[in-house]
């Protein structure tokens, strides 16, 4: 069955790894990511973009949702380490659906907001999910994303005097924070801000979260683990790999037509990229010894 992940970002914390939160657009990517951990012995998390609900439901994100619960709720019962279902960057009707239809997870996506309407809503949906048995994050500052030029769009840096006040008005579970990443980076080659994660973390206790770590070194994330970087999200690097192996098939055999064939090279091409970064993480062999 599908679990809250939030003792095990605490176990986590208290460890000193992170947890991967692998995103997934498809039926092949849910199975290669609870393959992969299940092969690692690791706690995992699916992670589910509004885009990839959209992509999901035809152009409808409610539609979306049905399928990819259904979906990862066959995915976590055919593995024995604990898997949690997670919505990325949602909206309030997203996030409210999400917690009625069984996410174990939700992302509330304010950052468009004035400051105060953010930490309104934010506490609103908190409630909701603690009242569903889910955990909740929110984002302080915003992680850029690179656009169609490869440059990254405005983003704004979380600020450590702010996150205190933020989390205790919000009761958020997990904090999402802004130092240095950037969403859709192909080459590792970011450095992450250290000292201004060292300073969130003295403010706060709430398990970190990093978004966009696809382009940060993995010797960084590893410094940002060791800080308190206990949820890490991986979207890019997972798409690379899986659109390799089709690539690559299609073009080895232009008479082939069979999507199970190719498909099923990427799934295990995105598979071995998960397990790779679960070791990273230093996740591996953790669902063995529990949350506690």
């Amino acid at each position: 069955m599908l679990v809250n992940p939030l003792p095990w970002l605490r176990a986590a914390q208290r460890g000193g790894y992170a947890v991967g939160a692998f995103n997934a657009n498809t039926l092949e990517q849910i199975q290669a990511i609870v393959s992969a951990a299940d092969a690692e012995r690791a706690p995992v998390i699916i992670q589910i973009s509004r885009r990839a609900l959209q992509y999901a439901g035809l152009g409808d994100a409610r539609l979306g949702l049905r399928y990819i619960v259904a979906i990862a709720q066959v995915a976590a019962n055919s593995v024995a380490v604990p898997v949690a279902l997670h919505l990325d960057h949602g909206d309030e009707a997203d996030v409210l659906l999400a917690l009625e239809l069984g996410f174990t997870s939700v992302m509330f996506d304010g950052g468009e907001l004035p400051l105060a309407e953010n930490i309104a809503a934010t506490a609103r949906l908190c409630r909701a999910a603690h009242a569903a048995g889910a955990a909740i994050e929110a984002e302080l500052g915003e992680v850029p994303r690179l656009n169609a030029a490869g440059e990254a769009d405005a983003g704004a840096l979380t600020r450590p005097e702010e996150v205190a006040a933020f989390v205790a008005a919000t009761d958020i579970d997990t904090l999402a924070v802004a130092i240095g990443s950037v969403h859709a980076a192909r080459q590792k080659e970011m450095q992450l801000d250290l000292p201004r994660l060292a300073a969130i973390r003295a403010a706060v206790d709430a398990p970190l979260v990093l978004h966009g770590s696809s382009g940060v070194t993995d010797a960084s994330l590893a410094e940002g683990i060791r800080l308190g970087l206990c949820k890490v999200n991986i979207a890019t690097q997972l798409n690379q790999a899986f659109s390799a192996a089709v690539r690559a098939a299609l073009a080895a055999d232009e008479r082939e037509i069979d999507p199970r064939r190719y498909l099923g090279l990427g799934r295990a091409a995105m598979a071995g990229q998960v397990a790779e970064r679960i070791r990273v993480l230093g996740s591996a062999g953790k669902a063995a010894a529990g949350p506690g």
